[in-house]
């Protein structure tokens, strides 16, 4: 976690998405206001992310540009996909959800059943929408621009400066493009995404 009284320095801002897994909504017991009574939830989160936390780039074919309206998602930062940016904000919620949400997918996306927060990126200098030119582009993985093609397509493991904030499936997607030394998290599952290193 990090101080925000010791956050200086520079680097991307967006408002992201905030991946905290399974979402318990629990019935509460009904309390009397002045308009009457108003039934209360609890909720919680499966990876709750506070202020100051260490976030990495959540890898999931949900994430593509559309369904999360052009913002990334962002998960609690672990060993796998390393760290790219620090939550700035403290997380609000984009819309309550009545019942348990156990998935993750388009439909959660859609109704908007997630929390956001603003999230500093230290290494990347800006970013900007463009389109992909394969069907293979996964969240986080470092890009090329093919001429050819006229989109961009994954460049393996091969971290060149340029990474996707979103999932691809296929040709002539959206895709948020992130610029700048965001590095290469090295090692488990999500060897190539973008991102800095974190040993568990």
């Amino acid at each position: 976690m990090v101080d925000k009284a010791g956050l200086y320095g520079g680097g991307l801002e967006l408002t992201c998405i905030l991946y905290e897994a399974n979402i318990t909504v629990t019935a509460g017991t009904s309390v009397f206001v002045e308009n009457g009574a108003l039934g209360k939830n609890s909720y919680t989160l499966g990876t709750e992310i506070s202020e100051g936390d260490f976030v990495g780039i959540h890898v999931d074919t949900a994430n593509d540009y559309d369904s999360c309206g052009g913002l990334p998602v962002v998960q609690l930062a672990d060993a796998t996909t390393g760290w790219i940016g620090i939550v700035k904000s403290q997380p609000v919620w984009h819309k309550i959800p009545s019942s348990t949400q156990s998935s993750w997918d388009s439909s959660r996306l859609s109704n908007g059943f997630f929390r956001i927060a603003t999230v500093t990126f230290p290494g990347v200098t800006m970013a900007f929408k463009s389109m992909s030119f394969e069907t293979a582009v996964t969240s986080g993985a470092p890009v090329q621009w093919d001429i050819s093609g006229d989109g961009f397509k994954d460049n393996t493991t091969t971290f060149g400066g340029v990474f996707s904030f979103h999932d691809a499936s296929t040709t002539q997607e959206n895709m948020l493009i992130g610029v700048g030394d965001a590095g290469q998290q090295a090692g488990g599952s999500d060897a190539d995404v973008a991102g800095y290193l974190m040993v568990a």
